[in-house]
């Protein structure tokens, strides 16, 4: 089966997160009360390994990078999203010989240097959403590979489904969910530079 799903950005005004924190938890909950139906606060619980989760067969996800806010709530089956702002400076060839599959390390040798940065980022952010959605540690998904050709699954034997996100200037996003997706719209709350 595959899904269509949402996605909201939101460029957040506030460079420190304990400032940045109740403007994206306000967002959040909004998104939740929505896709709910309801006006009254959803709780957020956390599962055992830290995943945030809600009462109910709604699912969500969020992450930030520099200011850049994503979201994705759906109803009906597990979710997580990263998002990462590109860093050209960094020397993310080392990096992916240090810790990514060996597969990848090959895929990346064939890019230019500027390809090379937008190519990491978006196999970095596919890693962190399947481990978002599985709950686990990141480090202990960095060596597996992620690549489209790759078979994904949670702990608990569910196909894990990737979809990484274009057009987002300067920042690379992905989105992990136990059922396919087929189609993921951007929305923008406010603003997104």
């Amino acid at each position: 089966m595959t899904s269509e799903l949402s996605v909201w950005l939101y460029n957040n005004p506030y460079d420190k997160k304990q400032e940045a924190k109740p403007q994206s938890d306000a967002i959040l909950q909004q998104l939740l009360q929505n896709t709910m139906n309801t006006s009254m606060t959803v709780d957020i619980l956390v599962n055992d390994y830290g995943k945030p989760y809600v009462k109910g067969p709604v699912f969500f996800s969020h992450s930030n990078s520099a200011n850049l806010y994503a979201y994705v709530v759906v109803e009906g089956f597990e979710v997580a999203i990263d998002v990462e702002k590109i860093k050209p400076q960094r020397n993310v060839i080392k990096l992916a010989k240090r810790h990514f599959h060996e597969d990848e390390i090959k895929y990346l040798s064939s890019f230019s240097h500027t390809e090379v940065q937008r190519q990491f980022y978006k196999l970095w952010t596919r890693k962190e959403a399947w481990c978002k959605l599985d709950g686990g540690t990141l480090w202990s998904y960095l060596s597996r590979s992620v690549l489209p050709d790759a078979t994904m699954t949670t702990t608990n034997g569910q196909n894990v489904h990737i979809q990484t996100l274009p057009h987002i200037k300067g920042f690379a996003c992905s989105v992990a969910g136990t059922e396919g997706i087929e189609k993921v719209w951007l929305n923008n709350i406010g603003s997104v530079a």
